[in-house]
């Protein structure tokens, strides 16, 4: 994948079942099975390092020797201990092959959740205004052709007044920006279709995937903003770049775009990629904020218990303040292949006063 990566090439240099249990073993595994090796050899080494208790008897000792060298032996040919260790060294290697069918078989996997989100003045002419919100496809890895058919029509049948898309159309070669711009272009929503960039989007060159958006004719926003109008009354979409991980400096060019974007006579809309720029927006009175990029953390026990929660402030679904509402979307797509409890979804959002 570095190889594909720097060489900007799009086909995959192994095959995809490789390539899953590659990303599985180093990303989930590799810490555990290292920790249970290091106790393994510790143990050990330990009673390697114990030395005999003294015998009463030189019969005694004989039988003790004895036991050493030749251990209690099952039926089946090992002791105990031999069946424990084998069982343990193999774990790992079996959770590997386990977790890779797993996410072989979810792969296409896409659900629609349709949400009502109470937003803080709210003008009367927008209630009922409908949002397709669609983010992180990450388009060029763990991706499959039917399921990136499910997203086209799954967002299409929801008939939205207007499609937002929050980011990460590639997962990181400019090499699969065509089939991006493709699929853009044959989303439907009735007031147009806009985006803005993730950060996998600018692995390679921030600049060159900007320009090839702008001149296929996608409504890509940097750091700007695109008005428009329904049911006659203008909402103005704010397009946050991608600004990196520190939340000091995002909350600073939060602010700053904010400054010069931000109208007092338009119902504002920001699409930021990181959820964590909603703090700013809501100090900002910005009244609606959608992001994706946590993709629900992708592996959970609970809603509250899994790496979601760990990683981020807000990671899927609606978080409120006083004046501001944020959707954080899980994303239809993964750069990780696996999730466990946390399904790729398209949004459908419908507007209701608060």
């Amino acid at each position: 994948l570095m190889i594909a990566r720097l060489l900007h090439l799009k086909v995959m240099i192994m095959p995809e079942l490789a390539v899953i249990a590659v990303f599985l073993w180093h990303f989930l595994l590799l810490g555990p099975a290292t920790i249970i090796a290091a106790i393994a050899i510790l143990v050990g080494r330990r009673r390697k390092a114990k030395p005999p208790a003294s015998d009463a008897t030189t019969l005694e000792g004989a039988a003790i020797a004895a036991s050493i060298e030749m251990p209690m032996v099952s039926q089946a040919g090992f002791s105990r201990r031999d069946f424990l260790t084998r069982a343990v060294i193999a774990l790992p290697p079996l959770a590997v092959v386990g977790l890779t069918g797993q996410s072989k078989w979810t792969e296409d996997d896409l659900i629609r959740r349709d949400m009502d989100v109470l937003v803080p003045n709210l003008p009367p002419a927008l209630e009922g205004m409908t949002i397709a919100h669609v983010t992180d496809p990450h388009l060029g890895s763990f991706i499959t052709d039917a399921k990136v058919k499910k997203i086209i029509e799954m967002t299409n049948a929801m008939d939205a007044d207007v499609v937002l898309q929050t980011g990460d159309l590639i997962n990181s070669n400019l090499a699969d920006m065509p089939d991006c711009i493709d699929i853009l272009r044959l989303l439907l929503g009735r007031h147009g279709v806009y985006s803005i960039q993730g950060n996998h989007d600018c692995f390679q060159v921030r600049d060159t995937f900007t320009a090839d958006m702008k001149k296929a004719g996608v409504n890509l926003l940097v750091d700007e903003a695109a008005d428009l109008t329904i049911n006659g009354r203008r909402i103005r979409l704010i397009g946050l770049p991608w600004v990196g991980y520190e939340d000091g400096f995002m909350q600073w060019r939060t602010s700053e775009l904010l400054g010069k974007t931000q109208s007092t006579d338009a119902f504002n809309i920001l699409l930021a990629h990181h959820p964590h720029a909603f703090d700013t927006a809501a100090a900002a009175g910005i009244p609606l904020t959608l992001s994706g990029h946590t993709h629900g953390g992708q592996v959970a026990l609970t809603r509250n218990i899994g790496v979601g929660p760990i990683m981020y402030r807000y990671w899927s679904g609606i978080y409120r303040k006083p004046k501001s509402t944020c959707v954080v979307s899980n994303g239809t797509g993964n750069w990780f292949p696996l999730r466990i409890n946390v399904p790729c979804e398209v949004l459908k959002l419908t507007l209701r006063r608060a």
